[in-house]
Order: C-alpha cells, then sequence, then structure tokens
C-alpha cells in the first residue's frame, strides 16, 4: 500500500474548474493540458474532489498527463458544488443525467472516466445508456447498482418518504474544531486520519473560531425511494460496450462480489482487478490505479 502525504504536487498544481447546469452549478478540480482528453474523476457518497488528488499526483508523474486532462468533480450537494434547488432529494438518476448533460455542453463527444463507489455506480450506467460516449471505464469497488426486488418496492418507498420527513426535522451537526470533524470522517470510513483530513480539507466549511460544518447537503443522506431492479440494472450493462476494467480493494465491500456473481457474464469484456486496501482504494494505492487506467488508454490507442 503506498499511502503517503506527499501529495503536495497534485494540491499546488489543481486547477479549479466549474461547469453550469441546469439546476445550478458544479465545481471541482483539474490537472493536465486544457487542451487533453478529459478523463472524469467521479468520488463516492458523500466525499469530494479531493478523494482524487492521490491518483492526480500519481497522474501527473504518468506520460498520461501530457495528453489528458484529469477533471475530479464534486457531484451536487458535495464539496464545493452547489445544492440542489429545495425540495430535491437527489435521486440517483439525476446524477448520472448530470454528467451526460455536462458532456452534451463541453461536446465531449469520448471521456474517459475513472469512477469511486457512487460515482462508479453512475459511470456504469452512463456507459450503459450512451455506449458510444464513454471510451474507457475504471470502475473502483463498484459494479451495477444496488438493486431492489419488485416485492419491496411498496417498501422502499414508504421508507423513503419517511427518510424524507424526517430529515426535514434535523439540522446538519456542528463540530467545536477541524480536528472533531477529521476524527468523525475518519470513524465513518474505513482509511487513515490522514486521508479523513484530506476529504475534510474540502468538505467543511468554518462558520466560527469554534464552529464548523460539513459543506454537504442533509438530504443526501435519505433513503432512495425507488430503486432499479436486477433485471433492469442488467439490462443497461448489457449495453456497455467500452473496455471496462473494475478494481477492489482487498478490505473493500463484499457487495461487490455479490454484483459480480449476478451480472458479470452480461460484460463480458470486463476485467476484474483485486488491489491491497479498503473500499477507498484508489487514495491507498493511486500509483497501481494510474498504471491500470494507463494501460487500458494505450490498449485502446493501440
Amino acid at each position: 500500500m503506498t499511502e503517503t502525504s506527499d501529495w503536495q504536487q497534485a494540491r499546488h498544481l489543481a486547477g479549479p474548474v466549474a461547469f453550469e447546469l441546469n439546476w445550478g452549478t458544479v465545481r471541482g478540480l483539474s490537472w493536465g493540458p486544457v487542451a487533453g482528453k478529459p478523463i472524469l474523476a467521479l468520488h463516492g457518497w458523500l466525499d469530494n474532489a479531493h478523494s482524487f488528488v492521490p491518483v492526480a499526483d500519481a497522474f501527473l508523474q504518468s506520460p498520461l498527463s501530457q495528453s489528458h486532462r484529469l477533471i475530479a468533480l464534486d457531484w451536487a450537494g458535495h464539496g464545493w458544488s452547489d445544492h440542489r434547488p429545495p425540495g430535491n432529494y437527489y435521486p440517483f438518476v439525476d446524477y448520472v443525467y448530470d454528467i451526460w448533460q455536462l458532456c452534451e455542453l463541453q461536446g465531449w463527444q469520448q471521456i474517459d472516466i475513472i469512477a469511486h463507489s457512487m460515482g462508479a455506480f453512475a459511470a456504469n450506467m452512463l456507459a450503459g445508456i450512451d455506449p458510444d460516449r464513454v471510451a474507457s471505464l475504471l470502475s473502483i469497488e463498484a459494479f451495477g447498482l444496488l438493486a431492489t426486488p419488485e416485492s419491496e418496492t411498496s417498501s422502499d418507498i414508504r421508507k423513503g418518504f419517511k427518510s424524507r420527513w424526517v430529515q426535514q426535522q434535523k439540522e446538519r451537526p456542528h463540530y467545536r474544531s477541524l480536528t472533531q470533524a477529521v476524527t468523525a470522517r475518519q470513524q465513518a470510513g474505513d482509511f487513515s486520519a490522514e486521508i479523513a483530513a484530506l476529504l475534510v480539507d474540502r468538505g467543511i466549511e468554518q462558520l466560527a473560531s469554534d464552529d464548523y460544518r460539513f459543506r454537504a447537503d442533509g438530504q443526501l443522506r435519505v433513503a432512495s425511494a425507488i430503486r432499479m431492479t436486477a433485471g433492469q440494472i442488467g439490462d443497461v450493462l448489457a449495453k456497455i460496450n467500452c473496455p471496462f476494467e473494475l478494481v477492489i480493494g482487498s478490505e473493500g465491500h463484499q457487495r461487490v462480489q455479490q454484483a459480480l456473481d449476478l451480472w458479470a457474464p452480461l460484460v463480458p469484456q470486463l476485467q476484474v482487478h483485486t488491489l491491497t486496501g479498503g473500499h477507498h482504494v484508489h487514495m491507498q494505492n493511486p500509483a497501481a490505479i494510474i498504471d491500470l487506467f494507463g494501460q487500458m488508454i494505450d490498449r485502446q490507442n493501440g
């Protein structure tokens, strides 16, 4: 595992980006030439663009940095991006539409994607609903999507509505110090204090000398009222035709293997790699991620 605090180059060379969508502004960070072929880096639930700073550091030391531009976005309601308008509960399909819409507005006809967890679920869906749009996909700790059996539809909707109601009564928690916020983020993850601090750095706002609050919209915690069935997800996955590689952390989520058992036969080009690390393996083993991705690009251009 190559976890390290030596990310100064990536942090120093990160350029801010902002894209206007139909509901607000999505912000993020970029590395590499502005005219380079875009690589979208899509983070997981309640993370932010700093999730890809370690990967960016490895990217800057690779040949990819001469020809490609790495763009790490903050999803809606995360990091520095705008929150969705009041009354919106962040339905999953809207994340997919945000990326599709961004590609349309930017004129990106062929994009490469590195994505983690929720971001990888969205990338899986994008590659299936618009196969010609995605040139290659490296998915980290996520394959397919979280599914609901048809028999649980009414239960899920009921739980989702109750979750919305409860969330309306809540306020985002406050912390007396940055250290407290970092500790809380570490306890909610599977990583070191160093990684937690990196995520908190972009995900926190200071309201007073002893008052900190995470930027993430509280509505992100609302349970999904409706999920797709396994059959619907399989229909989307079967349409993916780009090179597709999946990275699993050796200490990652078991549900990834369950998804592979269910849907892997529908994506015959899928290649699976196991790297040392947990669910945030891309932050713990970034050089291996960039090495795998660079090989994908080389084969694509071969």
